[in-house]
């Protein structure tokens, strides 16, 4: 055999295996799930399944563990209990899909399109959702934990009662969001968008909040305990009853910020702007207001007009 063929045929055979096992050509499975747009159930562990039409596939309780589906459609799909973990879904389409407790644990899902997806109870536990798209969809009980999300688009999002503990939420906007009663323990949202979002209730003990603009956010009942705040825009925001125990929030622009019965232990409100606030039954222990901005504040001591 000339030499030339020696080296090129091993290399042509090893790319051909490599694109059977990428694009799944070969495979039974992914041709009997192309043919009958689904197979609820199935193991298609590590099959390759990328770009491909799925729209409104079944795929129920499927195994999809370590699969490849770069640019897929999965529109309007039936994706309940579907296990994804270690997958990888970049560009991948799910608008509208029905995703109820599936497992997106460890998965890529870099640009993907969830917008008006449904998964209730749905784990994205170390997942990577990079510019991914969550907006409109709901996910309410579904973990996030150390989740990596930046540049992430969560506009007006259901994630009620979710866990976004120690995830990388930085410089994201989650504008009109619906945290409720959310977990945030150690998130981090510094420079985040998350003007008018419903955070009533919520976790956010040592959560790094620097720069984040909370205007107009319901923050009623929320622990902050220990919560980084510098230089945060709280304007107009509902912080009724939350507690700020040990919270940094020097520099932050409090204005027309509702703080009524607020728990201010041990806070730092150095430089803070409290103008036209309400800190009306606040307490207001070891706290620190060096040089913060008091006109028009309202105090269990009356109004404070000393920096109009």
């Amino acid at each position: 055999m000339p030499k030339f063929l020696k080296i090129i045929l091993p290399t042509v055979i090893v790319l051909a295996i490599f694109a059977g096992w990428l694009l799944g050509y070969d495979e039974p499975r992914v041709r009997a799930v192309k043919s009958h747009n689904g197979c609820p159930g199935c193991d298609l562990r590590a099959t390759g399944l990328w770009w491909t039409k799925m729209n409104g596939a079944d795929l129920k309780g499927a195994d999809l563990r370590g699969a490849t589906l770069w640019w897929t459609e999965l529109r309007d799909a039936d994706l309940r209990g579907a296990n994804f973990a270690r997958a990888n879904l970049w560009w991948t389409d799910l608008r509208g899909a029905k995703m109820h407790d599936a497992n997106m644990d460890n998965t890529s899902l870099g640009r993907a399109d969830l917008r008006t997806v449904v998964g209730p109870g749905m784990q994205f536990k170390m997942a990577d959702l990079s510019g991914t798209i969550l907006s409109g969809g709901s996910f309410p009980g579904a973990s996030f934990y150390r989740a990596h999300m930046l540049q992430a688009i969560i506009l007006k999002t259901d994630l009620r009662g979710a866990d976004m503990s120690e995830a990388n939420l930085h410089g994201v906007d989650m504008s009109g969001t619906n945290l409720a009663g959310s977990k945030l323990v150690g998130t981090s949202l510094t420079s985040t968008i998350l003007v008018e979002v419903d955070l009533s209730s919520a976790n956010l003990q040592a959560a790094r909040l620097a720069d984040a603009k909370l205007a107009g956010a319901n923050l009623q009942g929320a622990d902050l305990r220990k919560a980084d705040l510098p230089f945060t825009n709280l304007i107009g925001a509902d912080l009724r009853g939350a507690n700020l125990d040990g919270a940094n929030i020097t520099m932050a622009n409090l204005t027309g910020a509702n703080l009524t019965g607020a728990n201010l232990t041990d806070a730092s409100l150095d430089n803070a702007d409290l103008t036209d606030a309400d800190l009306t039954n606040a307490i207001i222990v070891r706290t620190t207001l060096i040089k913060a901005k008091l006109c028009r504040t309202k105090l269990s001591t009356g109004v404070d007009n000393t920096g109009c």
